[in-house]
């Protein structure tokens, strides 16, 4: 590895330690700690690195002001056979979601179908995350998630609900189909990212306070990010509103916090994880999958989640750079004990 000071490029696993390190020190059991690591790195190595190492110093701050739970009694709820909520009990979103993911799967090899919904959790981190999670384990997923008010209702000024992701994977014969995104034109941690680099953000992300176009992060911030595809964009994250925070009795619009920045309350955040058994359906998915796959190449197309793919293979051979300062906060972070203790 280079010295940090000059190449500040690690390994995978250099990066992980670091982040165990912190978590562990912050009162977190070390399986849930490696499990967010996983999280955290899987974006960071797809080069999503607004969902990446980026949210680890906010996540321990929260832990250790008692804001997330570092050691929650997560509890399952429901008597029907394909369905579930969990009640994450504050818990770490990546903890929560790798949970309810499982029961998902577990619930869709004996129903076809598995759906669990998640209350009292925090931020999930990048969705692909859990997309290969179920890939693994050989079921199609369906994810969702709603986040602090980002986005105006059409006609209106004030942020309702969040930039609420959508993702999607599906097996296929030679790899997977995978489809992860945010219902604004683009993810809110890439606004933050541009204004702690002290850059513009592109016309056409965000509107300020008083409704008009703006460059400013700051700005875009303060006022409302821009629905993907104008009102019809509005009405996915309305969508995965209904199908997360409203399915599962959390935190809903306005409810929801602390999941970019500091806030003084619990985030209260919703998800709901869909397992699908391929084979439930019949024989042959994943060479279908392949077909239609095959077809958008052989038109020269690419498929969603290729680029994040070849930046994954790319990341792990290399190593990953990052900036000096997050570089010191890390190290930081793994070495001090919180004040409290």
């Amino acid at each position: 590895m280079a010295e940090e000071v000059y190449g500040r490029r690690f390994t995978v696993e250099e990066l992980s330690g670091r982040v165990v390190a912190a978590l562990l020190r912050s009162s977190v059991p070390e399986e849930d700690a490696r499990t967010v690591a996983a999280c955290l790195l899987a974006a960071e190595l797809e080069g999503q690195t607004s969902h990446g190492l980026v949210r680890l110093p906010l996540v321990v701050r929260r832990l250790r002001s008692g804001l997330i739970n570092a050691r929650p009694r997560m509890r399952v709820h429901g008597t029907q056979p394909a369905a579930a909520v969990l009640d994450a009990d504050n818990a770490l979103g990546p903890v929560a979601g790798a949970r309810a993911v499982d029961l998902a799967v577990e619930r869709a090899r004996s129903c076809g179908v598995g759906v669990v919904a998640v209350r009292h959790s925090n931020h999930l981190g990048s969705l692909g995350f859990y997309l290969h999670r179920f890939l693994v384990q050989g079921m199609a997923g369906l994810c969702f998630s709603n986040t602090p008010p980002a986005m105006a209702p059409p006609g209106t000024g004030t942020p309702l609900v969040g930039t609420n992701p959508i993702a999607a994977g599906f097996p296929g014969r030679d790899g997977p189909v995978l489809v992860d995104m945010a219902t604004s034109q683009v993810a809110r941690g890439r606004i933050l990212a541009a204004r702690r680099a002290g850059r513009p953000i592109p016309e056409g992300w965000a509107i300020d306070v008083m409704g008009l176009p703006t460059t400013d992060p700051e700005a875009a911030i303060r006022g409302s990010l821009v629905p993907l595809g104008g009102d019809k964009g509005f009405a996915l994250a309305l969508l995965v509103e209904l199908l997360s925070g409203v399915l599962a009795g959390a935190g809903v619009g306005p409810d929801v916090s602390g999941t970019f920045e500091d806030s003084d309350r619990e985030s209260d955040v919703g998800h709901s994880f869909w397992a699908l058994d391929p084979g439930a359906f019949g024989d042959g998915f994943a060479g279908r999958v392949e077909r239609l796959a095959a077809g958008i190449h052989e038109l020269g197309g690419r498929l969603p989640g290729e680029r994040r793919h070849a930046e994954r293979e790319r990341r792990q051979a290399d190593g990953v750079e990052l900036p000096g300062p997050l570089v010191a906060e890390l190290r930081e972070l793994a070495e001090t004990m919180p004040d409290n203790r």
